[in-house]
């Protein structure tokens, strides 16, 4: 009987070699340009999880600290990156600043994943 055999995990090296290489070739290198970095925003794991939250519901930078292990200060960093991305908008209402996620930064990826649908016979 064989053993079922795992895949063997390609270096990070070559990986991001590769990536790189396809980032500089791609007929549509802005676009792809524009996935790679919401592929490296969601790449750390408060990112995620602020981005989670704030889809279930707006909350402001302090809510999202209380019950994360980074200080109210890494919050609003990566807010901000979040923000700058177009994935979450910030708007005051009086003294506070409330996060909300924001679908249309998502565009470019959603077009993406729907270039590749299928898989088979699609180069990635």
């Amino acid at each position: 009987m064989q053993a079922n055999r795992q895949p063997a995990l390609v270096p990070n090296v070559l990986v991001q070699r590769d990536t790189l290489r396809m980032a500089k070739s791609h007929a549509h290198g802005a676009a792809f340009r524009a996935v790679l970095g919401i592929f490296a925003l969601f790449g750390h794991p408060v990112r995620v999880v602020i981005f989670r939250r704030l889809a279930r519901k707006p909350m402001t930078a302090g809510d999202l600290a209380q019950s994360l292990p980074v200080s109210r200060t890494a919050v609003v960093q990566h807010l901000k990156l979040l923000e700058g991305a177009g994935l979450v908008a910030a708007s005051n209402e009086g003294r506070k600043r409330i996060y909300r996620t924001d679908s249309k930064g998502l565009v470019p990826l959603r077009r993406w994943l729907d270039a590749h649908e299928g898989g088979a016979g699609k180069a990635v």
